[in-house]
């Protein structure tokens, strides 16, 4: 079975155990599965979630049907957005995290799976471990390497894992409520990825580098990502380059 990373396999118990839940002592089938999965379609859960919650049922040996995602062009928040996120943050665990995830454009993931062995700050350089347990080099960013050595500075810890044992759902919720303390309702983790990748876009950087950046192993996976504008906005987006 293909290896997840830290941050897959944490979404993915996430939904095994809201499974269980709604179980409530029956036994766990693919029709029980399929039951589940369109629970949360009644309650309005879209495509996307639909479809993570059923390959998390996979994951447990159900034959559950996988909706297929939707591909649109990704939501992002503007720089004072982020400056916002990071200004506001109401401890230095929120605010690296931040300024880590929109500075290296990694998945959160990606960011909460860093060991310390895997930094390289000197160099601005961390590993991380991609989907399907690929390791890449990453760069931080200026930001994102002095965020890191102010949590390193006052982090007390004896676990090897950088963040150590704060997971997706720990993080997800405190970064939610976060944004909608400061007028972000729609703010999530991942659209610090996005922005990130689409602030690089108008500022210039080729798609080559572009994917780079993002981890995919080919351009064309980012190019149908990031660019699902008309035709002509691209191309005058191009010559802006």
């Amino acid at each position: 079975m293909k290896k997840l990373s830290l941050g897959s396999e944490d979404l993915y118990a996430y939904w095994q155990t809201r499974f269980k839940e709604w179980l409530d002592g029956r036994n766990a089938t693919k029709e029980t599965g399929e039951a589940f999965v369109a629970s949360l379609e009644a309650d309005g859960l879209k495509r996307n979630t639909l479809g993570c919650a059923a390959r998390a049922l996979r994951r447990i040996g159900l034959a559950v049907p996988a909706p297929s995602i939707e591909m649109s062009e990704p939501k992002y928040h503007s720089l004072d957005e982020v400056r916002r996120l990071i200004d506001t943050a109401p401890s230095l665990l929120e605010k690296t995290i931040i300024t880590v995830c929109f500075s290296s454009a990694c998945r959160i993931g990606e960011v909460l799976g860093i060991m310390l062995d895997d930094l390289e700050l000197d160099a601005g350089v961390a590993t991380v471990t991609r989907k399907g347990g690929r390791r890449e080099r990453i760069a931080l960013g200026k930001q994102g390497t002095e965020a890191l050595r102010q949590w390193l500075a006052q982090r007390r810890s004896k676990s090897k894992r950088v963040f150590m044992d704060y997971n997706y759902q720990d993080i997800y919720r405190r970064l939610k409520v976060l944004g909608k303390k400061i007028g972000i309702p729609e703010f999530s983790p991942h659209r610090l990825r996005h922005s990130r990748v689409m602030h690089l876009r108008k500022a210039g950087l080729d798609w080559e580098d572009i994917s780079e950046v993002c981890g995919h192993t080919k351009v064309e996976t980012t190019i149908k990502i990031y660019g699902r504008r008309k035709a002509e906005e691209r191309s005058a987006l191009l010559v802006d380059f």
